[in-house]
């Protein structure tokens, strides 16, 4: 009976030695793969890939910065199209009168039109929706730095500038700045007797001749 005890005794305790080896053998195994086996990620990988991650933000981070220039592109844009549009619709009407008008203080302009009566000798403006259905306000951090009318220069403060369109196909030379919060400016020069508009990427001012 001591004998058959101590055997089952002994035989415990190989069992337990086993048991830690075991365990032991699974800790390696599990150390092996998470470091150079296909599941986890070696000291190398890890590199490669925040070198991938700082390489995107130094491309992106130049455009998102650069947000504002492009709204400020943007806008003079629009504002070309608009005067080129409203000079061809006063060339092709013959007849009709329009004009831009410009608020300056609140950033914002419009188209206004009239039919002159021979009856009268009157032309009575009235806000052209077919063109602007309500006046465009140029977007946050834009803004009017000023407008040049033939040879008046209007400041940013003013709230009742008008550029007028003849149905004959003419209009007076006008150059328009606007500029962002960073002090970029764009520069719009209209042609008075094509209705073209040059846009410059700065401060344009005629030469004086």
């Amino acid at each position: 009976m001591i004998r058959a005890h101590a055997s089952k005794k002994q035989q415990g305790g190989v069992s337990g030695e086993s048991l830690r080896d075991d365990t032991m053998n699974m800790s390696v195994r599990s150390s092996d793969r998470t470091y150079g086996m296909p599941g986890g990620f070696t000291l190398i990988e890890l590199v490669v890939v925040l070198f991938i991650i700082v390489v995107v933000l130094g491309i992106a981070t130049p455009r998102l910065m650069d947000l504002t220039g492009v709204e400020l592109r943007t806008s003079a844009q629009r504002l070309s199209s608009t005067i080129r549009y409203v000079y061809a619709k006063a060339v092709f009407s013959k007849t009709d009168y329009y004009r831009m008008k410009f608020d300056l203080k609140k950033n914002e302009y419009w188209v206004e039109t009239c039919v002159p009566s021979l009856e009268t000798n009157t032309c009575e403006w009235h806000h052209d929706k077919d063109i602007l259905g309500k006046p465009e306000k140029l977007p946050n951090g834009i803004r009017f730095e000023d407008i040049i009318v033939d040879t008046t220069m209007v400041s940013k403060n003013a709230t009742d500038v008008a550029i007028q369109f003849y149905p004959q196909g003419y209009m007076p030379y006008t150059i328009i700045h606007i500029e962002d919060d960073k002090k970029n400016v764009y520069s719009l020069e209209v042609n008075p007797f094509t209705g073209q508009v040059a846009i410059y990427d700065k401060y344009y001012e005629p030469e004086k001749s």
